[in-house]
C-alpha cells in the first residue's frame, strides 16, 4: 500500500478541469460502491486520473480496495478532524487514486454539525486545494468518484456540496423508488442554497435482466418520468459482482470478459464520450497482479529484516 503526497511528485497532468461526482441513493444495497470502484477503474482505463473517496463508516469500498487500516494509517475521518494535515491518498494503480474510509467515520454528523458552513466544510477545508488548476494551468484529477452512505445527513450534504454531479444508481426490484423522493429533494435543496452548479448525472439502472417484468417496468418507469436522465447503459444483473468483494476485487479485475465488465467499460464510454482501448479486458487484472506481486515482495522483505 503506498501513500502518496502529491506535493512533492512530479505528475503528468490532463488538460480537463476536474469532475467531481457522488454517488448516491438512500437505499441501501443498490450497488453505490461497486458503481464507484468500477465505473472508476474504468474511467482510468480510459486514460483518466481518478479519485475515489469512501465516505461510509461501513467503509466498503476500503475493502474493496483492499485496504486494512494499520496503526498510523490516515483515513478520511483523521483528515477530517485534523488541521493542515494532507490528503490521505493512497495509489491503487499508477493513475487510480484513494482516500479510504474507518469505522470512527461514524460520529462525523455531530462533528460536522459544529462547524461554520458545516454543509461545505468538506471542499472548503479539505478538498478546495486538490480541485484547482496546478501553476502550468492543468489538474491534479480528471474525475473524483465519492462513495456516499445509503442515508440523509451532513456527510452526504458534504459530498454533494462538493460535487458537480449526482450519479444515481436504481435497482430493478418493487424497491427502486424507496426514498427516492427524499432523494431528489435533498439535491434540490443543495443545489438552490449550497452549490448552484449541483446536477443530475444520470440515473442507473442496475441489476438489469431484460427477461424479467420488475426490470422492464423499472426500465419503463424512469424512461418515461426522466428521460435524458437516464443513462443508455443498463448495468445486468450478473453473479460475478458477489464474488469481487471477497478477492478485493473489481470487475475487471475478477471477470473482465463478463457482461459486468462490458457494462462498466460502456458507462464510462458515455459519460466522457471516450473509445476503450484494444486491450481493455487486461489492463486492469494485469495491475493487479503487479501490485499484489510488489506487496508481496515488500511483505517478504520486511520480514526477512
Amino acid at each position: 500500500m503506498i501513500i502518496i503526497t502529491f506535493v512533492v511528485l512530479n505528475f503528468k497532468y490532463y488538460l480537463m478541469m476536474t469532475k467531481v461526482i457522488s454517488i448516491l441513493n438512500f437505499k441501501g444495497g443498490v450497488a453505490k460502491t461497486t458503481t464507484t470502484y468500477n465505473l472508476g477503474v474504468a474511467l482510468w482505463m480510459l486514460g483518466k486520473r481518478v479519485l475515489l473517496i469512501d465516505t461510509d463508516a461501513q467503509c466498503n469500498l476500503s475493502g474493496m480496495l483492499g485496504f486494512n487500516q494499520q496503526g498510523g494509517d490516515a483515513t478520511l475521518n483523521e483528515w477530517l478532524r485534523t488541521d493542515d494535515m494532507p490528503m490521505p491518498v493512497y495509489e491503487q494503480y499508477p493513475g487510480l487514486f484513494y482516500v479510504p474510509s474507518s469505522k470512527a467515520l461514524r460520529d462525523i454528523e455531530s462533528y460536522l454539525n459544529s462547524k461554520v458552513n458545516r454543509e461545505m466544510f468538506l471542499y472548503n477545508k479539505k478538498l478546495k486545494p486538490y480541485f484547482q488548476p496546478q501553476q502550468d494551468g492543468t489538474y491534479m484529477f480528471d474525475y473524483v468518484l465519492i462513495d456516499c452512505s445509503p442515508k440523509e445527513g451532513l456527510m452526504n450534504n458534504n459530498n454533494m456540496s462538493a460535487s458537480d454531479y449526482v450519479l444515481i444508481p436504481a435497482e430493478c426490484s418493487g424497491f427502486s423508488l424507496q426514498g427516492m423522493q427524499d432523494l431528489l429533494f435533498g439535491i434540490n435543496e443543495i443545489k438552490e442554497n449550497v452549490n448552484p452548479k449541483l446536477d443530475i448525472l444520470g440515473f442507473l439502472i442496475i441489476k438489469y435482466d431484460k427477461q424479467t417484468r420488475i426490470s422492464r417496468a423499472v426500465s419503463e418507469f424512469f424512461d418515461s418520468n426522466y428521460g435524458d436522465k437516464v443513462f443508455n447503459t443498463k448495468i445486468r444483473k450478473n453473479v460475478k459482482f458477489d464474488e469481487t468483494p471477497l478477492q478485493y476485487k473489481g470487475i475487471f479485475e475478477h471477470a473482465p470478459e463478463s457482461n459486468g465488465a462490458e457494462d462498466y467499460m460502456s458507462l464510462a464510454e458515455e459519460i466522457t464520450g471516450c473509445t476503450r482501448p484494444d486491450n481493455w479486458q487486461t489492463i486492469a487484472m494485469e495491475a493487479w497482479e503487479s501490485a499484489n506481486n510488489e506487496q508481496e515482495e515488500e511483505t517478504e522483505e520486511n520480514q526477512d529484516q
